[in-house]
């Protein structure tokens, strides 16, 4: 009988978050105007602290356009059932409203959505940021984010 479905994110993936958030929540850190960025790391070099990327490509690099095509090019670049950790990372905006009051407007959040290879779960966290792209220190855990595929 198969496991049962656990919706929650592997505990080196929270690990991993926490570090690789850090660089965007440190003081004197801009990020207006950064680009989508979709980077791949080798999951068990990540458990070790390593952190080296097998592919690192920003929005319009290259030929690749879409997260699809990302993840296909990553895994020719490591042996045939390598387990993979993969992260996208971009401004996005961010639309509140509250108690039945009309939207609100828009703040710029830095994204950060994170996934391995294999798991059914991966996280989605975001960081607040003020017009000028500075963390304004508004940033929530890591959400669950359930994967169709990986």
């Amino acid at each position: 009988m198969p496991d049962a479905f656990d919706p929650r994110p592997p505990p080196e993936l929270l690990a991993f978050y926490d570090r690789f958030s850090a660089r965007f929540r440190s003081p004197g850190v801009r990020l207006r105007g950064y680009r989508l960025r979709w980077i791949a790391f080798r999951s068990e070099d990540l458990d070790r602290g390593i952190e080296r990327a097998v592919l690192d490509l920003a929005w319009g690099d290259e030929s690749v356009t879409a997260k699809g095509e990302f993840v296909a090019r990553a895994r020719e670049e490591v042996q045939e059932g390598c387990s993979l950790t993969f992260v996208e990372v971009g401004l996005r905006r961010s639309l509140l409203c509250g108690n039945g009051e009309p939207l609100a407007l828009a703040t710029v959040v830095l994204a950060i959505s994170m996934w391995r290879s294999g798991h059914p779960c991966g996280l989605l966290g975001r960081i607040g940021l003020d017009a000028e792209g500075r963390p304004t220190g508004s940033a929530q855990a890591p959400l669950p984010l359930v994967r169709m595929g990986s």
